[in-house]
């Protein structure tokens, strides 16, 4: 229909008259939206992409490549810490679920000492007994079911 030069002028002039926010805003008055905002307009982001539940929201293939982005970021965080060597793959992604879940300003070693002492000592079966014992775990109830297993056994479920 247009040529692959014609549709980047095309997303360059969209960019320019729509503008670009990487947050979501409110389209009526462009300001970014925070907890407890009353909407004037539809919640929107990127470059007009509204995402109420009238608007058109995203895809799965767009919201698997935010996943996608996410998990890499993720996988930055972890990356220094050694003993994620020493887990086999499963074990691996509870850490990596649990980071994607609560950050790292909330889970790491000083917010989970007897957590982090049990996994870097091997004793998978107090780690998970430390998973449910957590304020986190009464928050998200069967993730943290699922995930305390697998610390268990080192199995996926």
């Amino acid at each position: 229909m247009i040529t692959k030069d014609t549709r980047n002028k095309l997303i360059e002039k969209l960019i320019l008259h729509e503008g670009m926010k990487l947050k979501v805003y409110d389209d009526a008055n462009g300001k970014e939206i925070r907890a407890g905002d009353t909407l004037v307009g539809h919640p929107t982001i990127g470059v007009g992409r509204n995402v109420a539940g009238d608007g058109l929201g995203i895809t799965e293939e767009e919201a698997k490549m935010l996943l996608s982005n996410d998990v890499d970021r993720v996988l930055r965080e972890v990356n220094h810490w050694v003993f994620m060597e020493n887990l086999n793959e499963p074990r691996k992604t509870v850490i990596i679920d649990m980071v994607f879940n609560m950050g790292v300003s909330r889970f790491n070693e000083q917010e989970w000492p007897k957590f982090f002492k049990a996994v870097m000592t091997g004793n998978y079966k107090e780690a998970s007994k430390q998973m449910l014992d957590s304020k986190w775990a009464g928050q998200v109830k069967t993730r943290a079911n699922i995930l305390a297993k697998i610390m268990e056994t080192g199995k996926w479920s």
